[in-house]
């Protein structure tokens, strides 16, 4: 008798513990996934913002579950020793899921920037082609020489144009030197 209910308390708690390194590292990974996907979000990738969506919740529950305990995913509370670590890293991913709301909400207008920084990508070429046949046909004619400067010039905003475009799609996030030369 007395073996049986220690058997079942064994497995009782390594099936929680189990639980709890499923959690961690769920919550590890989550994190992670949060990251790439919301620098992608930020550039306007559609396919981001479930990804956001879905890792911002589930690290917040799990985080939550490990701090307080959680029935739904039958989850005991870390406590003890780790009170004070899921102390400190509870409200930190409050604020990345407050701030993966934020860059949610602004979904549609990211994915309209995205939309149309493309598309001035790819009109860019096509300028680019016009410019140049323009400022061949300038040098053709014998046009003077402030003719022929100013089809130069046109010729190098279309590049800058396309560059410009190009530097906003990074996901380093847009230089104020970008949003200058655009």
């Amino acid at each position: 008798m007395l073996l049986t209910v220690v058997t079942v308390f064994a497995l009782s708690r390594a099936n929680q513990t189990a639980r709890q390194l499923s959690a961690i590292g769920q919550s590890l990974m989550q994190s992670q996934r949060l990251a790439k996907s919301i620098s992608q979000a930020v550039v306007g990738a559609k396919q981001a913002f479930s990804e956001v969506a879905e890792s911002s919740n589930v690290l917040a529950k799990n985080v939550h579950g490990l701090a307080t305990g959680d029935d739904e995913l039958s989850l005991n509370s870390l406590g003890g020793e780790f009170s004070d670590d899921l102390a400190a890293v509870v409200p930190l991913v409050d604020k990345a899921k407050k701030s993966a709301e934020t860059v949610l909400s602004q979904e549609k207008v990211l994915t309209q920037v995205n939309n149309a920084l493309r598309q001035i990508n790819r009109q860019s070429s096509d300028m680019l082609e016009i410019a140049e046949s323009i400022s061949s046909l300038k040098l053709q004619q014998g046009a003077g020489a402030s003719e022929i400067s100013a089809a130069g010039q046109l010729v190098m905003l279309t590049q800058r144009i396309g560059k410009s475009s190009n530097e906003f799609l990074t996901s380093e996030g847009v230089g104020a030197e970008a949003v200058f030369l655009l």
